[in-house]
């Protein structure tokens, strides 16, 4: 019978040998290895200076390109949408930074902003309280002359938005110019949603100037959670969608950062929505407000149709739409330099 002292010997005698196996191993490879792997590592930080480099030199191109289009904003944009109205529709964490770019384009556009309607993360509520509160609201008396937009197909998960919607969107834009509503009366309508929306008119004031004969609804600042990505963005497409009947024109915007995956615009340009609508993804740069006011302007052209604009895929290239084309001046006898035929911006 083999003792317990055998079988210590033996366990003690294999690691022993073990430990002397990689000893030795690693005595005799420690050279090549190490050459190896600092050569490797040399490579990766050489690898990152210059990839360092690279985002520095592209950084530096974006911000002069920006430069340029910020310098050259009042002359692309002059007279665009000259006497138009302008109302803003912000769903909650909407970028201030954004919106009040996007304000100075329109404004140096020649239009006027008739003020913010900032909607609440209640009124994206899809339990049933929510949704039985704004369909009562949306079903109030409301003043003569509130003319609402055909209702999209019904969707059970936001029928009280998608009610909410038609009403707010008739309440606050008017496609003729011609107002149907006094002030008075679409603040009225408004105040029918007490914790669904607030109103932020010019110069601080508690209500809008008057309806708008365009609209811009802008998209969070990030996309929202995907839990709640769904009904959100049905919601928020189903307001832009009454806004772009009830007026001249409505567009979907906001910064890069909240227009990728499971955002509103994400599900416009994708397909996935089921709706046509003009969206502009970069927002938040001064090339994306320049856009966002031109592409306002296109639905002052007859046939307009909408367009995906800016960087993210589906978007047409920025920087675009251009602006109508203009005459250039008649040749004069003896002058060469003048050519005839029309400019393109």
């Amino acid at each position: 019978m083999i003792d317990f002292r055998y079988h210590l010997v033996s366990i003690v005698a294999v690691f022993l040998a073990l430990a002397i196996g990689i000893l030795i191993g690693a005595t005799a490879l420690q050279g090549p290895v190490l050459t190896t792997l600092n050569n490797a590592s040399a490579a990766e930080v050489q690898r990152n200076k210059s990839l360092y480099a690279h985002n520095a030199q592209l950084k530096a191109q974006i911000d002069a390109e920006q430069a340029f289009a910020k310098a050259a904003e009042p002359n692309l944009l002059h007279g665009l949408l000259a006497g138009e109205k302008v109302v803003l529709v912000l769903a909650p964490g909407y970028d201030s930074s954004t919106v009040d770019g996007v304000t100075a384009a329109l404004q140096r556009a020649g239009a006027s902003v008739t003020g913010q309607v900032q909607l609440t993360p209640q009124f994206f509520d899809t339990g049933p309280v929510t949704e039985q509160q704004l369909t009562a609201a949306a079903s109030k008396p409301h003043p003569a002359g509130l003319v609402l937009p055909h209702s999209a197909p019904a969707n059970p998960q936001i029928a009280g938005q998608q009610a909410a919607a038609q009403v707010i969107a008739a309440a606050i834009a008017n496609r003729d110019g011609l107002a149907t509503l006094t002030t008075g009366d679409s603040q009225q309508i408004l105040n029918d949603f007490p914790g669904f929306l607030q109103i932020k008119g010019p110069n601080g004031s508690a209500s809008l100037s008057g309806q708008a004969t365009m609209a811009i609804v802008m998209v969070p600042h990030t996309v929202p959670p995907a839990q709640i990505s769904g009904p959100f963005n049905l919601a928020l497409i189903s307001l832009a969608q009454d806004l772009s009947e009830a007026s001249k024109g409505a567009l979907l915007t906001g910064p890069i950062i909240g227009t990728g995956p499971r955002s509103a615009i994400d599900a416009v340009n994708n397909g996935s929505a089921g709706v046509s609508l003009t969206t502009v993804d970069n927002a938040d740069t001064a090339t994306g407000q320049i856009i966002v006011a031109q592409a306002l302007s296109q639905f002052l052209k007859p046939n307009a149709k909408p367009t995906a604009y800016g960087v993210r895929p589906f978007a047409v290239p920025s920087p675009a739409p251009t602006p109508s084309a203009s005459a250039s001046p008649t040749p004069t006898p003896g002058n060469s330099s003048h050519k005839s035929g029309k400019a393109r911006r």
